[in-house]
């Protein structure tokens, strides 16, 4: 068995780590640093192949992970996009008998940072990084260099700096087929010239840029406005619901609402429901949840282009294995969207539960 640990650069609500996660195993520790080692089970899978998307970890790349120490610097840990990247990363990460530290930010880059030294004090042998914003990600990615640490960027992006790959999620093209899904629906209602409302993630994130772009460029392409967008700072349900009712009340006239992640669509639908507006606007998302996927399955969630976290963490430690054993990875890997609707959820579901969101 590998041995895989937390490490909480920030105190944490327990929930957050404990009663929250979907891995109970996890602990956490109030005063920040590692925590005692958890015990996994051994991943008895195959690794990644063509038939999901992801690259094959080839016998060479895993020699060279063998017995290697990698952190993973998450933006999160308490949101389940970046548990389920994290698991992705494990899954490779076990193969090739790596060991995972994970270090949580807490949303937040002060601690990211803290992290990115800690780990690099701790004698990593590479750094997958889930940034908590572009702006910040350059400090750590130049603390990294000066130290001869590789890191590989799964998410988010940098404004700047030297890294080895980049696994992304094609967020221009999954935000324009949440628009073009959307332009579909306005269609059949025969809707024309929509006043379209949008809660975006910080557009001081890279990823935040191209959602907003990738859906625009689709929606008024087909001759409909998106009303000036409301940014979520916290990404919590109930700050979803809030800019949702602020969006509601502001714009009488608004139809279809577009929600760049999981929790502001959730509080998003809430807000809808309590202002009985699920038949006059429509909604639609980008990310990927179980409770998102449960909305769509009940119509209230008319679609979701959903991110692929789990190949996503596949993908950043493949990259650093080729990398440490000598082969160059793609220095941009792009992971597509599934766009689930209330049309093709039973299809897709499968997929979706292993891709998207994942237990360890």
């Amino acid at each position: 068995m590998k041995i895989r640990q937390i490490a909480v650069g920030a105190a944490l609500p327990l929930c957050a780590l404990a009663a929250c996660s979907s891995n109970p195993g996890h602990a956490t520790t109030p005063t920040g640093g590692p925590t005692a080692a958890v015990q996994s089970p051994a991943n008895t899978g195959t690794a990644p192949d063509a038939s999901t998307g992801a690259p094959t970890l080839d016998a060479a790349s895993a020699a060279a992970c063998q017995g290697k120490k990698i952190a993973y610097l998450t933006a999160s840990i308490s949101v389940p996009y970046w548990r389920s990247l994290a698991v992705g990363v494990d899954r490779v990460a076990k193969q090739a008998g790596a060991t995972v530290t994970d270090y949580d930010s807490n949303l937040d880059s002060s601690t990211q940072l803290r992290n990115a030294q800690d780990a690099i004090t701790a004698g990593v042998d590479a750094i997958i990084i889930s940034p908590t914003d572009s702006t910040s990600a350059p400090v750590v990615l130049d603390a990294a260099k000066a130290a001869g640490v590789p890191v590989v960027i799964a998410d988010v992006g940098t404004d700047s700096g030297d890294y080895v790959s980049f696994v992304q999620t094609d967020n221009v093209k999954g935000a324009a087929a949440a628009g073009d899904y959307l332009n579909q629906l306005l269609a059949a209602k025969d809707i024309k010239n929509a006043q379209i409302g949008m809660i975006a993630i910080e557009q001081t994130r890279q990823n935040g840029r191209n959602r907003t772009k990738g859906f625009t460029d689709a929606v008024e392409g087909a001759g409909h406005t998106v009303l000036p967008l409301l940014e979520s700072k916290q990404y919590t349900r109930s700050e979803g619901m809030s800019l949702a009712q602020d969006l509601i009340t502001g714009n009488p006239n608004m139809v279809a609402l577009f929600t760049q992640h999981d929790e502001a669509t959730l509080g998003a639908l809430t807000a809808l429901e309590t202002a009985n507006d699920l038949d006059k606007i429509i909604l639609v998302g980008f990310d990927g949840s179980p409770d998102t996927l449960q909305a769509i399955e009940d119509g209230k969630v008319k679609g979701a282009s959903m991110q692929q976290p789990v190949l996503m963490g596949n993908d950043a430690m493949v990259a650093v294995c080729q990398y440490l054993g000598g082969t160059a990875p793609d220095k941009a890997i792009y992971v597509p969207t599934i766009m689930v609707t209330t049309d093709n959820v039973a299809s897709v579901k499968a997929t979706v539960m292993d891709t998207v969101f994942a237990t360890e």
